[in-house]
Order: structure tokens, then C-alpha cells, then sequence
């Protein structure tokens, strides 16, 4: 999930919502923001013993909560802290330049066939 909100300092950000294993349902999550400048920050989230899990959306308001106040550790990646008041201000999706792959055709459906055209003469 990738995600943009603009900064009062840095300007506009990208958020990039990363998830181990798969489907994405692992852990530990870690959500990416990078500036305009080209600055990323990192904060992580595991789930721990009797934690109601947080979704993603909320784990993306909170990482952006804690950059905008400051709380990142630089080059280090930093917890994500779900006391934190969440962001609420306005976010846009924004969806990779990389195409999706083409969907598979079975070469023994009907519909892969292609029809020979009749030669005329």
C-alpha cells in the first residue's frame, strides 16, 4: 500500500506500507516515509501478546503521527508507538508504475483459440 500526504516542513511524502510473509498477514510490519528530499524514515510494529491488532490504515496514521512530531530516530528504524493521537489529515493512494502482469490464458480453453481465417482463391 502506498500511500501520499503533504508535510507543513518536508513538502510532499510517499508512504510505503511494507508486510512480511505472505499475503502480507506477518509480522513485523514496517511503514517507509520519504520526504522530498529523498529522506527515508522506518518504523516497525509487532503485534505482542494480548494486542488487539491494528490495521494497516491505522498503522500508516500513526507512523505518519510520529514523523510529523519528530519521533524518528534518524537513520534507525523506530517502534511504532500506538499511543500516539493518529494523523487525520487527508491521504492519497497512490498506486506503483510497475504494470500488473498480463492474466493467464490456458492454451486449452476455448477462448485462447484464435479463429483461422479462410484463405480466399
Amino acid at each position: 500500500m502506498n500511500f501520499s500526504f503533504l508535510s507543513p516542513d518536508g513538502g510532499p511524502c510517499i508512504v510505503k506500507l511494507w508486510a512480511s510473509g505472505r499475503y502480507g498477514f506477518s509480522l513485523p510490519k514496517k511503514v517507509e516515509i520519504t520526504t522530498a528530499a529523498g529522506t527515508t524514515y522506518v518504523f516497525l510494529h509487532t503485534n505482542r501478546d494480548g494486542d488487539v491488532g491494528i490495521g494497516k490504515r491505522a498503522l500508516v496514521n500513526l507512523a505518519i503521527a510520529q514523523f510529523l512530531r519528530g519521533d524518528h530516530g534518524g537513520a534507525d528504524a523506530v517502534e511504532i508507538d500506538p499511543s500516539v493521537v493518529p494523523y487525520d489529515g487527508p491521504l492519497a493512494s497512490v498506486k506503483p508504475d510497475t504494470p500488473r502482469a498480463p492474466l493467464r490464458v490456458r492454451p486449452g480453453k476455448s477462448h485462447a483459440r484464435t479463429r483461422a481465417t479462410p484463405v480466399a482463391g
